[in-house]
């Protein structure tokens, strides 16, 4: 199992410079400490999590790491124009010697995309797979001709072309119709920080049933702090659980949407805990999902703290996986 950092450029105090040379030091401390993977996620109009040009953030990523693996998670094709996303990946994987692993999703639900990005709700499942067709064809072929519903390319001979081919492909999404276009297509699974264990289980049995040997790869996003005691890492990690908790509440509150962001819940479903109990929880959940990338979000506001929580997995995390064959 890979193990990487997942970033979703918190910016508690306001300060986007101080927020964005945070989350540079926290993917520069992963790789230093061995991790694998580093993803980020897309999110607009939040000025508590400032990460709405995710390619612009991965491609200097990409210019300041030199071995870690750097994802997007994920790109939200149904409010870009795919021709300039098929642009910009390719480039990040030249960019990076061939490091780049392509997340998409919908994006939702959040209406404000929606309107400011002018795609109906209804429209972006199907914007999104039409976008990620064009896209593969650009990547991967000499001179594209291509006429969808929302899309037309005539005889474009697109460049620059990634160095991997294929480009590694993830689709975030828990649809049974879009977890059967995954399989067919070879696509991995991603799974969000607040994500249930019980419904990503059920993702990828659907995504294996699809066929023998149909792996779904999964990239798991897991909020994450250890400390000698589960009191202690709660002492540090609630307060900021609690913060995610209210401000997801206020967005969906906001468009009348029920939903449950109950801290207590989110702390269970998360690695939050002493040593030994957080090692456990991973190796029974890989058992459960044969996880292929951990991407832990440290769940502290402090720089400090989030820097040595890698340095904890590394040195006291990581050996038991190892030991467990995990």
């Amino acid at each position: 199992m890979r193990i990487g950092v997942f970033c979703t450029y918190e910016n508690p105090v306001r300060d986007y410079k101080a927020c964005f040379d945070a989350q540079t030091r926290l993917v520069r401390r992963a790789e230093e400490v061995g991790f694998e993977d580093a993803w980020v996620a897309e999110h607009h109009f939040d000025d508590d999590a400032v990460s709405p040009s995710i390619l612009t953030l991965l491609s200097y990523l990409a210019g300041v790491t030199s071995r870690v693996r750097l994802g997007s998670a994920a790109v939200l094709l149904a409010f870009r124009n795919p021709i300039q996303v098929a642009e910009d990946v390719a480039t990040i994987d030249v960019l990076s010697n061939g490091r780049f692993d392509f997340g998409v999703a919908r994006g939702g639900p959040f209406p404000a995309q929606n309107k400011h990005f002018h795609a109906a709700e209804d429209e972006t499942r199907d914007i999104t797979l039409e976008a990620l067709e064009l896209i593969e064809r650009l990547l991967y072929e000499d001179r594209v001709t291509f006429s969808g519903a929302h899309f037309q390319v005539d005889d474009l001979a697109f460049c620059p072309k990634p160095l991997q081919k294929p480009l590694p492909t993830w689709i975030a999404t828990s649809t049974p119709s879009a977890i059967e276009y995954a399989a067919r297509k070879g696509f991995g699974l991603m799974a969000a920080s607040p994500a249930p264990i019980a419904k990503i289980e059920q993702a990828v049995a659907a995504y294996r049933a699809t066929g023998p040997g149909a792996d779904p790869r999964l990239a798991l996003a897991r909020f994450y702090y250890v400390a000698e005691t589960r009191e202690r890492a709660l002492d540090e990690a609630l307060p900021f659980i609690a913060r995610f908790a209210d401000r997801m509440r206020g967005i969906f509150l906001a468009q009348n949407a029920p939903a449950s962001f109950d801290p207590a819940e989110i702390v269970e479903r998360s690695l939050i805990g002493g040593y030994e109990e957080i090692a456990e929880k991973i190796v029974d959940i890989h058992r459960r999902l044969g996880v292929r990338s951990l991407l832990l979000k440290p769940a502290t506001a402090n720089e400090p703290r989030a820097l040595a929580s890698l340095d904890d997995f590394t040195a006291k995390i990581r050996p038991r996986l190892v030991a467990a064959a995990v």
